[in-house]
């Protein structure tokens, strides 16, 4: 190349040698670090609660508060693997001096991306510099419950996460009503929100590669006359990230 020529064009040639003799690949002052982008699925958590066989319907007979031999006594929920708490109590409504049954359920599931097979082979030896997308997929591949959750409430939280009051474990986003019965395997989202405590936590455990945990918790009320709680229930929660690698 002729020593009259643009230094710009003198420069390129440097950096070209540069990555022919070293294997590297040159950045100029000022550019963005981040090599290349990509997108991870990590593997798919699942939440199963068996709330038993049907015991028949919460009782319609008038009660008082604080009565608890009209209403009967509660029964046993059980969470796949122990990974969770969760309870059916039997109570009087005073205000309305009828039964009602409470339902409370909490599942864990703990993310941990150094032993998900999609985060390592993506990330190799490479650094996550920067989380650019947090997406939550969940589906439900089986219900057979007797009764509609209204909602239920997605958490995340530290390791060693077990309940919802649990130091810094904060809220994420609420799925839609699921009603008894119902199924679907087409994913549907939850929000992380930018810049919200969840959307902060879970950036951070990522670039650091530190495991996680995801909670699910629902707390439905059924009223007199209602089935009582009843059938199994499966909820799956697959987060997708887009990673800034270096």
């Amino acid at each position: 190349m002729p020593q009259h020529a643009p230094a710009r064009y003198r420069l390129a040639r440097r950096l070209a040698f540069v990555a022919l003799v070293t294997g590297a690949v040159p950045t100029l002052a000022g550019c963005n670090p981040d090599i290349f982008d990509v997108s991870v699925l990590l593997a798919k958590e699942s939440y199963p609660v068996d709330f038993g066989t049907s015991m028949g319907n919460v009782p319609t007979t008038t009660c008082a508060a604080g009565d608890t031999m009209v209403c009967g006594s509660g029964q046993n929920v059980t969470v796949d693997g122990g990974a969770g708490t969760a309870t059916v109590t039997l109570a009087c409504d005073g205000g309305k001096s009828l039964c009602y049954a409470q339902a409370n359920v909490t599942a864990t599931a703990t993310v941990d991306v150094l032993q998900d097979d999609s985060f390592t082979s993506a990330v190799g030896r490479r650094a996550v510099s920067v989380v650019r997308m947090v997406d939550l997929q969940y589906t439900v591949p089986s219900n057979t419950t007797t009764f509609t959750l209204p909602e239920i409430d997605v958490y995340v939280g530290p390791a060693g996460s077990a309940a919802t009051t649990d130091p810094g474990v904060v809220p994420v986003d609420k799925t839609e009503p699921l009603a008894a019965g119902a199924i679907f395997t087409d994913a549907r989202h939850l929000t992380v929100a930018d810049g919200s405590p969840a959307r902060d936590l879970i950036e951070t455990d990522i670039r650091n590669e530190s495991p996680f945990v995801f909670l699910i918790a629902a707390a439905p009320r059924l009223e007199a006359g209602a089935p009582l709680p009843a059938g199994k229930l499966e909820i799956d929660v697959q987060p997708l990230v887009g990673l800034g690698l270096r």
